[in-house]
């Protein structure tokens, strides 16, 4: 079985040398460059191909949200999940803009830990706790700021498992019991959730089911 080929970014040998150990451990993953520093990863990447990218936000030098946005035109096949001390949210909009799979804090449980690398490296997403309303309003504006018009109920498209799940949340079912009712994760519903809200250009699920329902795709 190919291992899953991580690289760690952290300006704090100590705490590196703790999850290389965490991370060699395992027996579906290892740990195949390190880097204490942006310029370091930067040149590193450019030549070596990795499976997932753990960086630090906060290093001297070129900081980790800039290194990650260098690295992920090299490595774009890589899966960049940041790991850091802060939960910041403006940092978490910047990971999700840059096109990063995931954003955990440092204080999580080694089991956490492992389970972020797994998921990211299968194409899933994994942020810290629930996507918020709030927060993923204002990534909508953001990424809409310069966008006048929105898209008209006719041009979006819903996939067969986003329209299950708005179809749901239309009708009162919290999202641990979608997952358990669809037999998948939360982290795949909060996925899907953004999704939704993605292509009906609004900044909450109440807008999105609002949308449906004017467009005939809830009764």
């Amino acid at each position: 079985m190919k291992k899953i080929a991580v690289f760690l970014v952290d300006d704090h040998e100590i705490f590196r040398n703790g999850l290389k150990q965490l991370i060699n451990n395992e027996s579906d993953m290892e740990v195949i460059g390190e880097a204490s520093m942006g310029e370091d990863a930067i040149s590193f990447l450019a030549k070596t191909h990795v499976d997932v990218i753990i960086m630090d936000i906060r290093m001297p030098g070129i900081g980790g949200l800039d290194t990650g946005k260098s690295v992920l035109k090299d490595n774009n096949k890589a899966k960049l999940l940041f790991f850091s001390l802060f939960d910041n949210p403006d940092y978490v909009l910047t990971a999700l803009d840059m096109g990063a799979s995931g954003y955990i804090l440092k204080d999580t449980s080694n089991k956490i830990f492992l389970h972020a690398i797994r998921t990211v490296h299968n194409g899933h997403f994994y942020f810290i706790g629930e996507v918020t309303d709030t927060l993923v309003r204002k990534y909508h504006e953001q990424r809409n700021a310069s966008t006048e018009t929105q898209s008209t109920s006719s041009e979006i498209s819903l996939s067969k498992r986003e329209q299950q799940i708005i179809r749901m949340i239309h009708q009162g079912v919290t999202n641990k019991e979608i997952a358990e009712s669809l037999g998948i994760s939360i982290r795949t519903i909060e996925a899907h959730r953004l999704n939704i809200l993605r292509k009906f250009q609004v900044g909450t699920i109440e807008e999105a089911v609002e949308n449906a329902r004017s467009s005939f795709m809830l009764s």
